[in-house]
């Protein structure tokens, strides 16, 4: 018995065509996320010592608004571009000699939401001499990852002096020397600091009452659990990102800046600071002026401890313990100080046949100065101090030939010196070298409480 006819149809099309059409609309609606920006650094190989200057070019879509830049060494010409479909950076390398990674950021701020942030790191070679001991005549060659140098033959010797270009990272070098059939491979440690910069920005800035974002970046893609900021003057939120570190933050009522101190295990201590833009509630009655001086002048307190080198029986130990107060003139780098000190000399000896001598000088100068900062690099600042001031001292007389003298006087003094300076926290250790002129004259006595000192000690930043 026959079963009906059944023929086989299409699928229907109208539902497959709905379906399309209504999820290529969505696809249209969905909001896309902006293309990072496109960053070009020319020259692209940096050699710290040589290149004094780089220009990074950074490509933006039509439209886009002013663009941000921030650096984790070295300085900006101008930090905000505001027109161009490039906006070219110029940027000075840090005067530093050894290599490490510039790690920059770029960012267009918003209105709503993180804003948008490009990571870009520029390697900053360093320019060294490496000296090596093999056979007289020996063909030497160096490689430094894929990076050969030479071959130098080496002298009568056997000494061979090779230049290399030191990217950051490699604190090793295979050293190849041949010569006829002998060949020998050993590798080489460089004396090339372990750093691990970094850089931290806010974004609005200045920052809106109702908050805005900390960022983060480093030389290499971050672990957010593992990046460590505290914030004086708002509340953190937790981080998100890993390229690009990202925190909420939220001024408290009462700030009118923020400072933010990123701090890493291994890492470079990264700082920055932004003010707070008030809203139009509102307020105590406080001068502007006095809240501008307030968050721009920052108090520090310095101590040194070292010797003094002069002609003659002048030299003696000295030190010094002082305040100091940064302006905000130059974009900060003027600091005033008064200065507390200490020096001594002493002189021992004969005197014909009449017996010994024995003389001992003591002063206290008191002096006013300027500190000027000469450059940044990372966690190391180099500065220039000069000043002056009043310098009471005292003279104690003995003989075994003549009664005991004491004598009293006011000299004056004026000072130049360098100072290094390496932070860490709130707390950076001093390295000074201080060229003075005192002299100190009496009836009895005519020395020179001046020359040369060597200091070291620390500065505090409350």
């Amino acid at each position: 018995m026959a079963g009906p006819l059944v023929r086989n149809r299409p699928p229907p099309l109208l539902p497959f065509l709905v379906l399309a059409v209504a999820a290529s609309t969505a696809m249209a609606a969905a909001p896309s996320s902006p293309p990072p920006l496109k960053v070009v650094a020319s020259p692209a190989r940096v050699i710290l010592g040589r290149d004094s200057a780089v220009s990074l070019q950074v490509r933006v879509p039509s439209g886009t608004g002013p663009v941000r830049a921030a650096a984790s060494s070295g300085r900006f010409t101008q930090e905000r571009l505001d027109e161009g479909s490039v906006r070219v950076f110029r940027w000075t390398p840090p005067s530093v000699r050894h290599p490490l990674m510039a790690v920059f950021v770029f960012w267009v701020e918003t209105n709503e939401g993180p804003p948008e942030a490009t990571v870009f790191r520029l390697p900053l070679l360093g320019h060294t001499t490496l000296d090596v001991a093999t056979a007289p005549g020996a063909s030497v060659e160096v490689w430094l990852g894929e990076a050969r140098f030479g071959p130098v033959q080496a002298n009568a010797r056997g000494k061979a002096r090779v230049p290399l270009e030191v990217p950051p990272g490699i604190n090793a070098a295979r050293v190849l020397a041949t010569r006829g059939s002998l060949r020998t491979d050993a590798a080489t440690p460089l004396d090339v600091p372990r750093t691990s910069p970094r850089v931290a920005v806010f974004s609005p800035s200045p920052l809106p009452s109702k908050g805005g974002w900390l960022l983060v970046a480093g030389d290499v893609p971050l672990d957010v659990e593992r990046v460590k900021p505290s914030v004086d003057g708002a509340t953190l939120g937790d981080g998100t990102g890993r390229e690009l570190a990202r925190f909420r933050v939220v001024p408290k009522p009462e700030a009118t800046t923020v400072t933010a101190r990123v701090r890493g295990e291994g890492a470079e201590e990264a700082r920055t600071q932004a003010t707070v833009l008030q809203d139009s509630s509102p307020r105590p009655p406080v001068p502007p002026a006095e809240e501008d001086s307030r968050a721009s002048w920052r108090p520090a307190l310095h101590l040194l401890l070292g010797g003094t080198f002069a002609r003659g029986e002048n030299s003696g130990p000295s030190g010094a313990m002082g305040a100091s107060v940064t302006t905000p003139w130059w974009e900060g780098r003027l600091a005033a100080e008064l200065e507390l000190g200490l020096r001594g000399a002493s002189f021992r000896g004969p005197v014909g046949t009449l017996g010994e001598v024995r003389s001992q000088l003591l002063a206290v100068p008191v002096l006013a100065s300027v500190r000027a900062e000469l450059f940044d690099a990372a966690a190391f600042t180099l500065h220039i101090r000069a000043g002056g001031g009043v310098a009471p001292f005292r003279h104690h007389l003995r003989s075994d030939f003549q009664a005991e003298v004491k004598e009293s006087k006011l000299s004056g003094m004026a000072f130049m010196a360098i100072q290094g300076a390496y932070r860490f926290g709130r707390w950076s250790a001093l390295g000074e070298v201080r060229g003075a002129w005192a002299p100190a004259r009496t009836p009895l006595v005519d020395a020179q409480l001046g020359g040369v000192a060597t200091l070291l000690g620390m500065r505090f930043e409350p």
